[in-house]
């Protein structure tokens, strides 16, 4: 069936949704928009997504410091929260979600750079996520994991973007995969053999150069040029997220749907550089980072 007929069975069952009564025919016709919403591959219109659900009460107790790495674990496999157990939940930063993923969970997620500030560890974090209208999920210099919407809402995060998902080409990946905002400068700017942010436009504080990752040629997903690495925190955190939330919906999470913003928004995705994040900043290639994923979670959960 061609799309403009499940754009048009979508809109009747929607108008009987809104006209009918009877909540029996409610019911039904929310599971049809359900279902065709599925089958386009769209979220679910927001009016007739189901609320949110109830946030966490409780915090985790702080699990990492500066230059630590988060506890490793195994969790019961697939419990379908929504919410990750070892993340902070601001129950006070409710970012307005474009909609609800096809499957109501993602299919697997973004690895950003913030582009901003990075020295005051949880603080950046919860910042860059209080700044901006689609930081969902954030990860600060001390490894500490920010979430602010649950895991069945989108926002736009990737722009831009082109990738294989689900067996079609997508013109644009936030509505199936999730960002991760890792606080980072992002690509330094080098002058005269020193490296700087690129918001110091006057060149007053150059960064430490023996903790600049310097990549001389492109490499994979990574464009050449200077960055400031992840904190060993920040890459064991976002290691540890990743795999819980594989485990944690297994049958839609998918490691291979794990992607740099230089991959969707890069010569893979679109053809060009649009976006150059992660980079250099993880200590390794995307391609690497899939297959550390798959090895680490096979050790896990067999």
């Amino acid at each position: 069936m061609d799309k403009a007929k499940l754009y048009t069975l979508r809109w009747s069952a929607m108008q009987i949704a809104r006209l009918s009564a009877d909540p029996k025919v409610d019911a039904l016709a929310l599971s049809q928009i359900e279902i065709i919403s599925q089958l386009l591959g769209e979220p679910i219109p927001q009016e007739f997504a189901p609320p949110e659900p109830d946030r966490p009460s409780q915090q985790p107790d702080a699990k990492t410091a500066e230059g630590g790495s988060a506890e490793k674990k195994r969790y019961p496999p697939g419990e379908k929260k929504l919410w990750y157990p070892e993340a902070l939940i601001r129950t006070d930063i409710r970012r307005a979600a474009k909609g609800e993923y096809p499957r109501g969970y993602p299919y697997g997620a973004i690895v950003h750079f913030t582009a901003g500030q990075y020295s005051k560890g949880l603080q950046n974090a919860i910042d860059a996520i209080s700044g901006s209208n689609y930081f969902f999920c954030s990860i600060g210099t001390d490894g500490k994991f920010v979430q602010a919407n649950p895991l069945n809402q989108w926002g736009n995060h990737a722009g831009v973007s082109a990738w294989m998902i689900a067996g079609e080409k997508r013109s644009s990946v936030s509505n199936f995969l999730v960002g991760i905002e890792i606080t980072n400068p992002g690509r330094l700017e080098a002058h005269q053999g020193k490296y700087y942010t690129h918001w110091d436009k006057d060149r007053k504080q150059p960064l430490d150069a023996d903790k600049v990752r310097v990549i001389a040629q492109n490499r994979d997903n990574i464009l050449a040029g200077a960055y400031l690495p992840y904190t060993s925190a920040q890459e064991q955190s976002l290691i540890e997220f990743l795999l819980w939330a594989k485990a944690n919906n297994p049958e839609v999470f998918d490691f291979d749907y794990v992607l740099g913003h230089d991959e969707v928004a890069g010569p893979k995705g679109i053809g060009h550089w649009r976006k150059n994040d992660p980079g250099g900043a993880l200590s390794m290639t995307m391609t690497e980072f899939r297959k550390l994923l798959k090895e680490e979670y096979k050790k896990r959960y067999g």
